[in-house]
């Protein structure tokens, strides 16, 4: 990272102990906007093999080269701040990477190694006990990290943003989901606890008065006779229910009530909250609108609304920190955020949900990206191709360019193959007798209404078509697209899967990338792209 020698300006630290960095001269002294990015699995995070830190001192300069070439106007910096949870998972403090050794067969020991300490990562997240870990590690270095910041730029009025990659942005997606917006309406936050929809049953509660109050006590002799309890019932699953002869509505209010149950004894055994509640739900005859939804449509949250009892989700039982700031935006690197959601039983996410406290999501991923999923899709009503991000020097790479334009010569052609088609099956008819030149004359109008019709939908292309239509995109991202796909390489599209790994970890050294994350951060602060960069 050091650069030549005629070029070596001061050393800082930037928040990481006995880390020194050499800051090019030019870098300028005033910072626009703040970045915290949270590496995914294991320790190296590029194909080099290099650590969060290297990686994102690259990202960093990168994003100093753009802000010289591709922006006109005098302007501060942004400064790349890396979260490391991987060296205190795998520390002395917790002890797992010795409790694994001792169960490790000694056969192949090298590729034993690398996958204890990169692919258990994700079972770690799965785990109630590491994912606390990595959580608290995460939220409580964001916030030192932004608390040292602020000390070091007590002039500092810009906004700070989060980015994740990989694991890392499931991470924060996580965290984000369950902060706590402070703006909260104070007689909402009352209706929250007040709703008896909402409250948890109590321990005491048997489950013949539960089931009684619910309107299920026609159902008590039947759970009486299978000498059922609320354990028991905890462990039936619906083929169970459905087995004893008990309709669909109410096998899946029995189930409800048993995660409500569950819920309950965690929160009791806890002392708090199992989860801090997603959204706060609104009053009786009020717009729901009015409020931020949950993430979920048709789903239930932790603490469990009879009325969306379909489906429940969340990561183990874990307390979320509450970060000390609310980020202007947050960016998601080759993301599996999607592909978890759907796992944890996730159909599609409320088209008006957004982060309690980040108006603003990216989700940024390589076409070849065997770990990144799509998340747009999720939403209803949403059936659109990712947005395709620009090349940083302007224009769309050659090759994505040529496949257009065969695809569009291709589509033409076949246009243009099926009209002549019905001309010809016109010309070629033979003469009606007069009996039926009535139905031949509705025929011939058939198919001059078809020809309308093809030649309505050839005038306009399919992004005007497209554009016509009303979409509904929710408001994760504000109203806008949120699913961001990077231009592969040329020699990338020769062997896409030669290139899968390289793909995942391409995003550190990617001016695309960059230069879509300072556009973003600056949008609305009265500073542009040069016109020639314009995207």
């Amino acid at each position: 990272m050091a650069p030549p020698d005629h070029k070596r300006g001061r050393t800082v630290k930037r928040g990481l102990e006995d880390i020194s960095v050499q800051v090019p001269e030019g870098e300028a002294d005033k910072v626009d906007h703040l970045v915290v990015m949270v590496h995914g699995i294991g320790a190296a995070c590029d194909i080099q093999m290099r650590g969060i830190v290297q990686c994102v001192n690259d990202f960093r300069s990168i994003s100093l080269d753009l802000l010289t070439t591709h922006f006109s106007q005098d302007m501060g910096r942004v400064e790349f701040l890396p979260v490391n949870w991987h060296q205190v998972l795998h520390g002395n403090t917790t002890g797992v990477d010795k409790d694994i050794q001792k169960i490790t067969l000694p056969s192949i020991s090298r590729l034993r190694q690398f996958s204890n300490s990169t692919v258990l990562d994700l079972l770690f997240y799965n785990s109630p006990t590491y994912c606390q870990t990595i959580t608290d590690t995460v939220g409580r270095e964001i916030n030192r990290l932004h608390r040292l910041f602020l000390h070091r730029h007590p002039e500092f009025t810009g906004k700070v943003s989060l980015a994740g990659h990989s694991l890392g942005s499931l991470i924060l997606f996580d965290l984000l989901t369950n902060q706590e917006n402070l703006n909260t309406d104070p007689e909402t936050a009352q209706a929250s606890t007040s709703n008896p929809m909402e409250t948890s049953p109590l321990p005491s509660e048997s489950l013949e008065e539960t089931l009684e109050n619910n309107g299920l006590g026609d159902y008590i002799d039947i759970l009486k006779r299978e000498q059922m309890d609320y354990q028991s019932l905890a462990l039936c699953s619906e083929s169970d229910l459905a087995a004893l002869g008990i309709p669909l509505g109410p096998r899946k209010k029995m189930m409800c009530i048993a995660r409500r149950r569950r819920v309950a004894e965690l929160e009791s055994r806890r002392g708090q909250p199992f989860l801090p509640p997603v959204w706060p739900p609104g009053k009786a005859g009020e717009d729901s609108q009015a409020h931020t939804p949950s993430i979920l449509n048709d789903a239930c949250a932790t603490r469990v609304d009879l009325q969306h009892f379909d489906i429940c989700i969340g990561q183990a039982p874990v307390v979320y920190p509450q970060l000390a700031f609310q980020p202007q935006a947050f960016f998601a690197l080759g993301s599996p955020i999607g592909m978890y959601l759907t796992v944890r039983g996730l159909k599609q996410i409320h088209p008006n949900y957004s982060l309690p406290t980040c108006k603003s999501f990216y989700n940024i991923y390589h076409p070849f990206d065997p770990v990144a999923y799509r998340i747009e899709p999720l939403v209803p009503g949403v059936q659109l191709a990712p947005v395709l991000i620009p090349h940083y020097k302007g224009r769309k790479r050659m090759h994505l360019e040529l496949k257009d334009s065969f695809a569009r010569v291709g589509s033409d052609l076949l246009l243009s193959l099926g009209t002549l088609r019905s001309v010809w099956q016109t010309l070629t008819q033979i003469p009606l007798t007069a009996s039926h030149q009535e139905e031949g004359h509705g025929t011939t109008g058939k198919l001059e209404g078809g020809e309308a019709q093809d030649s309505a939908v050839s005038s306009s292309s399919p992004t005007e078509l497209q554009e016509q239509r009303t979409i509904t995109i929710g408001m994760l991202n504000g109203g806008r697209r949120f699913d961001y796909v990077l231009q592969e390489k040329p020699i990338e599209s020769f062997n896409e899967y030669l290139f899968a790994i390289q793909s995942h970890l391409c995003y550190w050294e990617s001016q695309d990338t960059a230069l879509l994350v300072l556009k973003e951060m600056y949008k609305g602060t009265g500073i542009f792209l040069k016109k020639n960069q314009a995207m």
